[in-house]
């Protein structure tokens, strides 16, 4: 899949989230990780497992579709054997948004994901 839309809202519009909306060329699904920017992670470091174990993620069909991040990660701490906290969204800090898309591809009734390449998050 290849996105037709990309883009984050007005980050002064709500300052404890990121909202993205996205639209792709056809139906699937987009997963998203943000970073804040003086973390000192990088696209290179950033593998596809890394972007799908934030836990954000939103289904499109149509027309255009959102995600909306207010932490890290989408964590429930109960629910982990981790023992750090997941930071959330903070007022007056850059974070810089890492996406990708898989397509809804199904073949004889078995779904048969098509993830973009590391090499195309990568640039």
């Amino acid at each position: 899949p290849v996105f037709t839309q990309l883009r984050a809202q007005d980050p002064t519009a709500a300052a404890d989230r990121i909202v993205v909306t996205f639209a792709l060329n056809e139906p699937g699904t987009v997963y998203c990780r943000s970073t804040r920017l003086d973390s000192g992670e990088t696209t290179e470091d950033m593998p596809i497992n890394r972007i799908l174990t934030a836990g954000w993620s939103s289904a499109y069909t149509a027309g255009t579709a959102t995600i909306e991040i207010t932490s890290l990660e989408s964590a429930v701490a109960s629910l982990t054997v981790r023992d750090d906290e997941v930071a959330g969204i903070m007022q007056a800090s850059q974070y810089n948004l890492h996406c990708l898309a898989r397509d809804n591809a199904v073949v004889r009734g078995l779904s048969v994901p098509n993830f973009v390449t590391q090499d195309y998050i990568s640039t």
